[in-house]
């Protein structure tokens, strides 16, 4: 379950900082750090799934993608949300990498879903709750120091761009050195039904 969740999850997170979701989707904020992405989206979606007890909601992009948010307590009259809705969601995703050799732990369990509030930060807005946080073993099999491109392996073996990477970060990084990728995703910061077309 969790090995099908992470190659949405990256590539989704790929699409986003590549810029290549619609117009219907704008980019709120982007910021990084030295080892930390963090991507603001607001999107508009069609609701899928709702589960009330857990306060989730399950929605698919313009493109295809699913995106599973958690519902903070900020969100009021979530009652009000049915499927088949579409609405506009403020959704934030972030991805970060240590680049060394894992731990035997990791080696053991390659790609695992870490408890939520282990990656809940101070600057999150209030409300926003973290939907779920993947960390997986990945290896750098490609670099382009030009375009600023980095292909990473999962532990299934399927390939994953991140790009817009600074060059100065490839310095010393050689093929097939292995990254830990700790992956973030659904913050549902806003949900705001749309109205019913005519």
């Amino acid at each position: 379950m969790i090995k099908r969740q992470l190659i949405p999850a990256l590539a989704l997170l790929c699409g986003l900082l590549a810029g290549t979701m619609p117009a219907a989707a704008q980019a709120e904020a982007q910021a990084s750090s030295d080892n930390e992405r963090t991507m603001t989206k607001q999107i508009s979606a069609l609701v899928t799934k709702i589960d009330a007890k857990t306060r989730e909601i399950t929605l698919e992009t313009p493109l295809g993608n699913y995106i599973t948010l958690t519902a903070g307590p900020a969100i009021t009259r979530f009652d009000e949300f049915a499927e088949g809705d579409l609405v506009t969601a403020t959704y934030a995703s972030s991805i970060s990498g240590e680049l060394r050799a894992p731990t035997e732990e990791e080696l053991a369990e390659p790609i695992v879903e870490l408890a939520a509030d282990a990656v809940a930060t101070p600057d999150m807005e209030p409300g926003a709750a973290v939907g779920r946080t993947l960390r997986a073993v990945c290896t750098i099999e490609g670099m382009n120091r030009i375009t600023g491109t980095i292909m990473l392996k999962d532990p299934d073996g399927d390939f994953h761009i991140i790009d817009d990477v600074d060059p100065a970060k490839m310095e010393g990084v050689a093929l097939g050195d292995t990254i830990i990728i700790h992956f973030t995703e659904a913050f549902a910061l806003t949900l705001e039904k749309q109205p019913a077309k005519n």
